[in-house]
């Protein structure tokens, strides 16, 4: 969206691009530095229905990624393997990228923005070439270390080909990681399409890679894995690369071409950066603790775990990025000038809209989910090598996810609401609440129940239960009330009106459909193998449960979904003007 400037700083920088010999730098640097910016709820949906359509076909691409590995390996513990080492190469990925780091710029920049718009990109210019120092050193250290601990240690067959994967994969850290920080720049530049598609080169890439593989060189998954982590390096090169490109634009423009003088890792505006990036590291180190002993406890539990896990969290994790990230990345900004102009009501109208839209977006999907799932995932993955075990056993999983969506949305709109007051020590205190829940839920789970990999994912979704309640009572006693009267309503009405649509549905499903299965509660049903039968399978379900949506939101006036199909104005008669 294009910046709004007032009148007589218009007519200057107007003057300016007249007089300038290159137009498109001066463009840019209009958009470089324009500090004021108007943000309201009008402008939140702007931004993320571009946030939103970079997302969706960056998440078409990685769902036909998924589909293409699930077609061609299946579940085969080399997979699984492969999916250990790529998340245990990645744990540092949010410390250093696109989570605390990313949290901790954004309110700073605009800060130093609002006041120097040349400051600001300075800011940024030595940041990246910092983190670019500091990532080099620790790939090749880490590189280094399970080199030595590969050779110097006997290993298990398995445990040795994570490893060797993860050699592989650890320089694909640094372009992930530039790429989080770049995108950070995107955001508050406005620029949030660019920052969703940029994933759908990584997908392309790895897809690619997969079909090459399988057809041409190595159908034998083990075999095949070396070669897919290669890929995924590249992939993630792609991926950096992809907003590099307009990053460098606007940070040129901005210091008048002098991208390489004065460069200072020490600033006293890269400082700032340490008191709340290092409360940020914790709370996000804890969360990426969280995914590392999630992947070695669905390994124990079941070789094959780690790849269940990973085809259900994809399928559920498609609607938390298209809805829930969309909303977070274009939030966080307009948050953060909200709080340094000192408006707090329009602070708390923000937070109620982005609460209200993504419990209004992912409740029903949640419902979706489990009325859903299985035909879901025997649409979707069930061909190939990817058997009736594979479908059932990655249906508890995606349950046991889909039970911890909603939460798990509600956290990333929370948060920035705590980093635009930056506040980083609150979420790092929930994040470590939910280590501790999560750690001790996945031992009873797995060691004493014997759930297997569907241990994992019912222990995430507990654990982000606990998180996003410890997170909404602190918040209100930082910001007063959040949710509006109308907005209380509203919320009850989603909850009710979803569950109602997925009772009808299962009800109809027993009587008319192919059932659905619910973590092995019920008899498991002859699933569909022709396309069609699968695709009817969905469909039928799929129509009733949206029918039931619509009729019920009707019947219940719920503004908030019924808003979500432009049926009604999105706004209940409280909510303040856009």
């Amino acid at each position: 969206m294009p910046y709004t400037p007032s009148s007589p700083l218009k007519s200057i920088i107007t003057q300016d691009v007249a007089e300038s010999p290159n137009t498109h730098e001066s463009k840019i640097a209009i958009d470089a530095n324009i500090a004021l910016i108007k943000d309201s709820i009008g402008s939140i949906k702007k931004s993320t229905l571009r946030f939103f359509s970079g997302t969706a076909l960056s998440r078409v691409t990685g769902m036909l990624r998924d589909v293409l590995l699930a077609f061609a390996f299946g579940t085969h513990a080399a997979v699984a393997a492969f999916f250990v080492a790529f998340r245990l190469s990645h744990v540092c990925r949010r410390l250093f990228g696109e989570g605390a780091l990313q949290s901790a710029f954004i309110p700073i920049f605009e800060e130093l923005r609002k006041d120097s718009p040349e400051r600001a990109f300075r800011f940024f210019r030595d940041l990246s070439a910092l983190l670019t120092i500091f990532l080099t050193g620790f790939v090749l250290v880490s590189m280094a270390g399970l080199g030595v601990a590969l050779r110097y240690i006997e290993w298990s067959p398995g445990n040795a080909q994570i490893i060797k994967l993860m050699i592989i994969l650890m320089p694909s850290l640094l372009p992930i990681c530039l790429f989080g920080i770049n995108c950070a720049l995107l955001q508050c530049q406005k620029h949030y399409f660019t920052a969703g598609i940029a994933p759908a080169f990584f997908n392309i890439i790895i897809t690619l890679g997969v079909l090459i593989l399988h057809y041409v060189y190595f159908p034998d998954p083990v075999d095949a894995m070396p070669y897919l982590a290669v890929a995924t390096v590249i992939g993630c090169g792609m991926q950096w690369f992809a907003t590099f490109t307009r990053c460098f634009r606007h940070t040129q423009a901005a210091l008048q071409g002098k991208l390489t003088q004065s460069i200072n890792f020490l600033s006293s505006d890269i400082r700032k950066l340490v008191a709340p990036l290092s409360l940020g590291l914790l709370g996000v180190g804890a969360s990426q603790i969280n995914n590392a002993i999630d992947a070695l406890f669905a390994r124990w539990a079941d070789p094959e775990g780690p790849a269940q896990l990973w085809y259900g969290l994809r399928l559920t994790q498609l609607p938390l990025a298209l809805f829930g990230i969309a909303i977070s990345g274009a939030l966080l900004p307009p948050l953060s000038r909200a709080i340094q102009a000192g408006n707090t009501t329009e602070y708390l109208s923000f937070l109620d809209f982005a609460i209200r839209r993504v419990t209004a977006l992912l409740l029903p999907c949640t419902i979706a989910l489990y009325v859903l799932g299985t035909h879901l995932i025997n649409l979707i993955f069930g061909h190939g090598d990817f058997q009736m075990h594979s479908i059932i056993t990655t249906t508890s999983c995606l349950h046991g996810y889909a039970m911890g969506l909603l939460p798990m949305g509600l956290i990333i709109v929370l948060a920035p609401a705590f980093y635009a007051h930056k506040d980083y020590k609150t979420p790092m205190i929930g994040a470590c609440i939910s280590l501790v829940i999560n750690a001790l839920l996945d031992s009873s789970f797995v060691f004493i129940f014997g759930m297997k990999a569907l241990s994992v994912a019912l222990a995430t979704s507990v654990a982000s239960w606990c998180n996003v309640l410890f997170l909404y009572r602190a918040l209100e006693k930082k910001s007063g009330r959040i949710l509006t009267e109308v907005g209380g309503e509203e919320f009850f009405k989603i909850v009710a009106i979803s569950f109602f649509a997925g009772a009808v549905t299962w009800f109809l499903q027993t009587r008319f459909f192919t059932p659905a299965t619910f973590f092995h509660f019920f008899t498991i049903p002859a699933l569909p193998t022709v396309l069609l039968d699968q695709i009817k399978a969905v469909a039928l379900s799929g129509c009733t449960f949206l029918g039931c949506i619509l009729l019920f939101a009707f019947t219940a006036r719920s503004h908030d979904l019924l808003g979500l199909f432009r049926l009604k104005p999105t706004r209940s008669p409280a909510t303040l003007q856009e």
